[in-house]
Formats: structure tokens, sequence, C-alpha cells
């Protein structure tokens, strides 16, 4: 009986098996960088255009493969870098533009489905399609899997057609154009969601999908024709004060997995975050973040200036670009109003900002903006200032805590290794905040199946040999 309390107690020990949690380091080095030729290099794409510089990046996202995609905005094309990723790797194909080493400027060329003109942001439907928010040609155009360089479009959003294409703001607000569109996601059902910054509103176009389709939803106006904030043309210096229904040219939006949208509502220096279900105009749940470091102001963990693009790791982790001060801050669920960010990457600690000045380094961000996770948990950033995208690598640590460090790490600019911290701190939110639970979508994040599957394993054999051993015992007359 002895042994069958010993295999009795490894049961329930296996059950309590966690899975691990990811961690960064405050100010921690990058581990790859793409566009450039190493961390401390600023090497710009012009006069010649090739596979491995980048000019202005804005947004990156992971394919089902694992592949690396970039907005390469000034170069107005769309690159598919292939893993394993290693520093100035050569892109493997090109949307956008007819080669690798082309790069039309918006204005010089007839509009059609294979020229680009500054794409701003990234997608993937659910069949791997990839969708690009073709900002300088105020549209959303699809193309299809499997890719090939030069590939044609499918499909428009914003305009009638492939072959038209609007300068924004030159047409009034209606429910099938577009303004300067940034960011864009799918929901559970496949519908899309867009960040159209331009008419300072977020558009949702449901599926199945048909060129210049009418909107479903607006968020940030109280209809479709509505223009109300800011105040134009007067806007600045007279701007209304902004609300919770109002939006301020939104850049991007992401969904957690209840199923809330989240807005990076830029010119606002907040995120809202929207409930479902949607109603056109509705008020914002909660917003995080607020004004500061600007003019001399005191920079905070709680703050932002200008905020470009958002995202969810696999905790359910907010991670927020805040691009005017150079950095990539992550705030842990649950969320409240006026909440600290845990951990800052692009920057030493949450007290310090650089600006505008250009210096690379292996740690250091300038015009941080679109973010995503690859399969590790490792988080890859696209640092438009600097011409180039850049790995920060996740540490595994034990423990059940889903929140990320905020201990500082050291960091110089000639190591080509990072410097990982593995404590968890104690999360700075309120206890009454509203619950964000963590993310259940796959892409680009981290899966938890290999342990749980461990766990699971462990158990079953446990309670076969239990069971065997009770049967062997009943059987010899013990």
């Amino acid at each position: 009986m002895r042994s069958l309390a010993v295999l009795s107690l490894l049961l329930v020990s296996s059950l309590v098996i966690a899975p691990r949690v990811l961690a960064f380091a405050n100010g921690e080095n990058g581990s790859v960088v793409i566009g450039q030729p190493n961390f401390t290099a600023l090497e710009k794409v012009a006069p010649i255009v090739n596979s491995s510089r980048l000019s202005d990046p804005t947004d990156v996202k992971f394919d089902s493969s694992g592949n690396l995609w970039v907005a390469d905005a000034a170069n107005s094309r769309i690159l598919e870098f292939k893993p394993p990723f290693t520093d100035d790797e050569q892109a493997s194909l090109v949307l956008g533009e007819p080669n690798l080493e082309t790069s039309f400027i918006g204005g010089t060329t007839f509009i059609n489905g294979t020229v680009l003109y500054v794409p701003e942001a990234i997608a993937f439907d659910s069949s791997g399609n990839l969708w690009v928010s073709d900002s300088g040609d105020s549209r959303i155009v699809e193309f299809m899997a499997p890719f090939s360089t030069d590939e044609n479009a499918s499909l428009v959003l914003g305009e009638p057609t492939l072959a038209v294409g609007s300068v924004g703001g030159t047409v009034p607000a209606s429910q099938t154009n577009l303004n300067a569109p940034g960011g864009l996601t799918f929901d559970s059902s496949g519908n899309l969601w867009v960040a159209d910054s331009g008419f300072y509103r977020v558009l949702e176009f449901k599926a199945p999908f048909s060129d210049g389709e009418a909107a479903s939803v607006v968020l940030g106006q109280d209809n479709f024709t509505a223009k109300q904030f800011p105040n134009e043309p007067n806007c600045p210096p007279t701007c209304g004060q902004p609300t919770a229904a109002t939006l301020d040219g939104p850049n991007d939006v992401a969904f957690d997995s209840s199923g809330n949208l989240w807005v990076a509502d830029r010119n606002d220096h907040r995120v809202s975050e929207f409930t479902a279900p949607f109603s056109n105009g509705e008020a914002a749940a909660l917003t995080v973040g607020g004004s500061c470091a600007i003019f001399g102001e005191v920079l905070e963990a709680n703050c932002m200036s200008v905020i470009d693009f958002i995202g969810f790791d696999h905790s359910g982790m907010l991670w927020v670009s805040d691009t005017g001060n150079g950095r990539v801050l992550g705030f842990p669920a649950p969320f409240s109003v006026s909440e600290n960010a845990t951990v800052v990457l692009g920057e030493p600690d949450f007290a310090t900002t650089y600006g505008i000045v250009v210096n690379a380094t292996q740690s250091n961000l300038v015009s941080p903006e679109g973010i995503a996770f690859d399969s590790s948990g490792n988080l890859w950033v696209a640092d438009g200032g600097l011409y180039r995208v850049m790995d920060f690598p996740a540490s595994a640590t034990g423990g059940t805590s889903t929140t990320s460090t905020t201990s500082h790490a050291s960091s110089t600019t000639t190591s080509t290794t990072s410097t990982k911290q593995t404590s968890i701190p104690t999360s700075t939110t309120s206890t009454t905040a509203q619950s964000t639970s963590p993310s259940t979508s796959t892409s680009g994040q981290v899966p938890e199946f290999p342990f749980q599957a461990l766990a699971f394993t462990t158990v079953a054999v446990l309670i076969v040999a239990s069971y065997l051993l009770v049967r062997r015992r009943t059987a010899g007359g013990f």
C-alpha cells in the first residue's frame, strides 16, 4: 500500500504542472536585426533599392509557416523573410513592386492590383491570405496565397475596383470609402476591422467580402457620414475634448480573447476598449494610458505620446508602441484606468526617452511601430526611425504568473546576445479592474499545449500504473 500511496502523491503533483512563463527585461538587447547589416548601422535604402534594406518599416506579421512579413512603407512594398532569421537577411519575395530592386513613387504609375503606395499595415485571414492597408491609395487589398513576386491583388475595400485609388480626404466620409487606413485585424467570425485613421473612425466589413462593399459598423463616429472630431478645419487649435465615444487618428486595432476590440487612439495618447456586441458610435468601456512626456512633461509608466500599434501576447498582456517616446510598453491584465506598464523595451527605464535622437544601438528604438510575437513568444518590432526590424527575445521562467519582469537589465551596444531577466513582478493594476482572459489565438503567439500534454501524459501513466499495481496485489492475495 505504501507504493500505492507514493503513486497517488505523484498523481496529485502532476496535476499542478504549470506551463512556462515568458518574461522580458527592461531595456534588454535585441537578438536579430533585419534591414541593417548590424545593430549600430543606420543605412537608408536610397538611392539603391534591394532585398535587404528597409525604409520606414511600419508593420510586421507572421504567417502560419513562421515567415516574417514586413510593410516597407516608404518603398511601397511588402517583403517576406524566411526563418531561420539572421542579421541583414535578404527578403525572399515582394508584393507591391515588380521585383526586389524597384520602388515606385506614388503618383508615377497607374493604380492597379500589383502596385502599392505607402502600405501602412498587414494582416492574415484564417485562410492564410494577406490583407494590406494601402494607405496612400486609401484602400485595403487582398493577396491570395500561395504568394508570388508582383502578384495581382484579388479584392479591394474602400474603392469600387482595383483600378481606383483616392488621395485621402478628397471625398466625404461614407459607408464605402476609406481615408488613410491604418491597422487591420479579423474577429473570430472572419469579419475585417480597419482603423480608418483619416476619418477618425474604425470600420467593420463583414465576410464574405466583395469589391467596394459597404461597412457594417462604425466606431468613433455616430454614423458613416459624420466626421465630428476633431472639429475640422480649425483643429488644432480649437479641437473638441475627447470623449469615451470619440477617436482621433486611430491607427491600429486588436481583439482580446474575450472578443473585445482595442483601438490605438493615436492622437489621444490612449488605448480604448470597445466591448461586444458592437454598435455604431458606442462608447469605450475602458481606456489605458494618457498624455505625458510632451513638451518637457515628466515621463511615466502609464502615459504615452503618439500610439501607433498594439497587440496581445499569449498571456493576455497588452503591448503598445509608444512611438513618440521611442519605446514599447507592456500592460498586464486585468486592465484598469491609469495602470502602470510593467515592462519597457527600447529605453533603459520608464523615466527615459531619447525622443528623435537617431542613434542606433542593440537596445534602443526611435520610432517603434508594428509589433508581433513569433511562435516562441519573442517580440518583433518595426523600428521605422532606424529603418529596421528587431527581435527582442523572451526568457522562459517557472511559476504560474503571466506578467513580465520589471527588473532592469544591463545592456551593451556591442554584445550579440541579449541580457534576459527571469524574475516576475507584482502587478500594479487594481483588483477591481475589468478582467481580460489570456488570449486563445495561435497567430504568432506561444503555444502552451506541449506543457499541458506532458501533464496529461504523466497523469495517464500514473493512473494505469496504480490500476495495475492494485490488480497485482489483489490477484496475489495481498
